[in-house]
């Protein structure tokens, strides 16, 4: 049992280290002998645990890959008189790629990967597939403003959750919750996500009702 214990620990360590190296580097530059350095192991032990970059990169998009599966697919089938559907998914994956160094990896390699071969990573395939669908039931709800097209809702909502990413560093678990509200709020019209929903720990900062959100509902053409 303790030694089981032991490996399960050096195991985390080796994900955790690798996690920081291809977020810094990519794949083509991260090094194992930074991972190890890192993990305070050898490159021996390393190896022990994952025969290759290749193995090591998988570790990480694997996970990566069903934990997203698996937001958007508990979104997709709440039903469409579920509230807060598309807030909790929005925030549910911006939060996870703030704050989770796995999750950050996973997204970092499976969109390189993507780039390299000149396609679209999977996440932003099904995303960009789901969306409009879960924003034109959240304008039914009342939760976002009906005069922008979904396609246009959901093309900013893709940028924020893919631009996070880029364009902002890894943030502590207890400051995230009040910055998603922020950015939650840049969605025209939108109703402040549930601060009790499992992915969401703040209540949303309190000011003027939105405007913006004015006019004639606006249909998609056909």
């Amino acid at each position: 049992m303790v030694k089981q214990d032991r490996a399960r620990r050096t195991h985390t360590l080796l994900l955790d280290a690798a996690a920081k190296e291809f977020v810094r580097h990519g794949y083509t530059g991260a090094n194992l002998q930074r991972v190890a350095t890192q993990a305070s192991m050898t490159k021996g032990a390393l190896y022990a645990h994952f025969p290759s970059k290749e193995a090591l990169a998988t570790a990480l998009t694997a996970p990566f890959e069903q934990t997203w599966r698996e937001l958007l697919h508990r979104a997709e089938t709440a039903g469409p008189a579920a509230e807060g559907v598309l807030s909790d998914l929005v925030v549910a994956l911006v939060t996870r790629l703030r704050t989770n160094l796995r999750f950050r990896a996973g997204f970092h390699l499976t969109a390189e990967n993507a780039r390299a071969e000149q396609r679209l990573p999977p996440v932003v395939e099904e995303l960009t597939r789901a969306l409009p669908g879960l924003v034109r039931q959240a304008q039914e709800r009342g939760e976002v403003c009906p005069t922008r097209t979904p396609e246009a809702l959901s093309s900013l909502l893709l940028t924020l959750i893919c631009g996070v990413y880029y364009t902002t560093a890894q943030c502590e678990p207890d400051t995230c919750p009040a910055e998603m509200a922020a950015i939650w709020h840049l969605v025209p019209g939108s109703a402040p996500p549930d601060p009790g929903g499992e992915d969401f720990g703040a209540t949303p900062p309190q000011g003027p009702a939105r405007t913006g959100c004015q006019g004639p509902p606006v249909t998609a053409r056909e």
